[in-house]
Parts: structure tokens; C-alpha cells; sequence
């Protein structure tokens, strides 16, 4: 199967996060599957940003991102977060290939902006994508690697954007006729007013969880990723915890689920 696995929370940015999840991806590549790896890393882009008194906004889910703050992503994302990860898995003895959507033209993305009731607000070097070249991924599977993609690609100027990375993981999802999309979180999944865990989410209930505020902050973009891609034909994704012991195991290899799947209906 072909796989596009996105990773985030907290157990992604720390050493013994980082081998838990590559350990399970490294067991997937074995099994025959074709693994893509997508990561941001915004809490490591916010310490940063602190240590150089650069200031951290959010609107809706998304990092406000002028010039200084995107230069900053570039360093931390494309550089030290992507080659911990290419790292993690060498030390797994399973090769990696870590770029960022800019490279090798793999991802094009147009500038958005956010906001309701009429009124925008500019997020500065934000990108939504707009289009993949899938090529560099394809070369990559084909060689047995596993391709690690930091959440970056190029605008119409050719100057970096700050891409969501559970939108390009969608993206890429799509783009490479994917089997499975999976979001690993630090939530682990969608929960209710009352902290339930959702186990399913229908595609038309999605509005009414952002509209209501069940749900908030990252998880919005999150599920707004999730409308887009079953609206294109994905059937199947996943959010999982990133904390659990071989969460992404067990789904793949017994069907058990511990998270949300989303689905078009029921």
C-alpha cells in the first residue's frame, strides 16, 4: 500500500518520540508498504522564534508569517527538524531522503489569506497547495527510501511559503494516489464538549465542530484538510495519537483504532 503519514504533537519533537515513530515506519517500509513522511514542527519554530525576539500570532489554526518568520521556518523546518528525522531513520538503517516542497518543483502553493463574516486577515508568506509534481517522491520509493517532507513550498515568485503541514500531507495524499492517509497528533483525535474521543467523524459534521467550537486552534486546519481530501475521492483518515505504542501498527496491520477515522458517511 501507499502511505502518507503525518507526524506532529509533542512525541514527534522529542528523541524517544522520534524512534517510537520511525521504529513503526521502518516496520511498514519492511512489510512492502511505500511510506511518504510528512512533519512541520511549530513548537520548535516558536522556541526559536522566542530566542530571536521574533513574536508568534496565530489566526484559525495558522501561523501569521511575515519575512523574518518564514526565514526562520526555512532554518528550523527544512534544516533541523527534516535532518533529525533523516537521521532517526538512518540510525534504523532505513535511508532517507529529507526536502521540503520547494525542492525539486514538488510543491507550488498559492498565498491565502483567512477570516469570516467578511473580513480577511493577511497571513503574510502563507501557502496553500496549488500544485505537486510528484516525480522526486516516485524516484525516491523506487529507490527504497523513505522521502520526509517539511511543510514548504514555492509561490508564483518563486519565494518559500509556510504550507500547513496537514494540508500538504492532504495534498500529497492525493497527488500520489495514496491508500491511506494518517494524521499522527498529539490529541490522538477529535474529542467533544465533554473530552470523548469521536471515533468517527462524518464529512458533514465537520462545520458544525468548527461553527459550535468542539473543536479549535490546529485542529481546525486539520479537519478543514480532511473535508478537502474526501471531497477528491481519499476514503480513508486516520488522526492518531503520535504518544501511543504502535498506534500506527495496529491500525495498519489488525484494523484496530484507538483515534478518529473520518469518513464520508456512515
Amino acid at each position: 500500500m501507499k502511505l502518507v503519514v503525518k507526524i506532529g504533537g509533542q512525541a514527534a519533537e522529542d528523541a524517544k518520540g522520534r524512534r517510537r515513530l520511525a521504529r513503526q515506519i521502518v516496520e511498514l517500509r519492511r512489510a512492502g508498504h511505500s511510506v511518504v513522511v510528512v512533519h512541520g514542527g511549530g513548537r520548535a519554530l516558536t522556541r526559536t522564534l522566542d530566542r530571536l525576539g521574533i513574536a508568534t500570532e496565530f489566526h484559525q489554526g495558522l501561523r501569521v508569517t511575515d519575512a523574518a518568520t518564514r526565514d526562520v521556518a526555512l532554518m528550523v523546518l527544512a534544516g533541523i527538524v527534516n535532518k533529525q528525522w533523516v537521521a532517526e531513520f538512518a540510525g534504523l538503517g532505513q535511508p532517507a531522503l529529507g526536502i521540503c516542497g520547494g525542492d525539486a518543483g514538488l510543491v507550488y502553493a498559492k498565498k491565502i489569506s483567512s477570516g469570516s463574516n467578511g473580513q480577511k486577515k493577511d497571513l503574510g508568506y502563507v501557502g496553500r497547495p496549488h500544485k505537486i509534481r510528484t516525480s522526486v517522491l516516485e524516484m525516491a520509493l523506487r529507490e527504497g527510501l523513505v522521502p520526509v517532507v517539511a511543510s514548504l513550498g514555492l509561490g508564483s515568485r518563486g519565494e518559500f511559503l509556510n504550507i500547513n503541514a496537514d494540508d500538504l500531507a492532504a495534498a500529497l495524499a492525493v497527488a500520489l494516489q495514496a491508500d491511506r492517509l494518517f494524521y499522527l497528533t498529539e490529541s490522538g483525535g477529535v474529542w467533544d464538549a465533554e473530552r470523548r474521543l469521536l471515533p468517527v467523524v462524518k464529512l458533514g459534521e465537520i462545520p458544525g465542530l468548527i461553527r459550535k467550537g468542539i473543536v479549535r486552534d490546529g485542529m481546525i486546519p486539520k479537519l478543514l484538510s480532511c473535508s478537502r481530501l474526501l471531497r477528491k475521492k481519499v476514503g480513508e483518515v486516520d488522526i492518531l495519537s503520535a504518544e501511543g505504542s504502535n498506534a500506527l501498527l495496529r491500525a495498519m496491520e489488525n484494523g484496530q483504532q484507538g483515534g478518529t477515522r473520518i469518513v464520508k458517511s456512515a
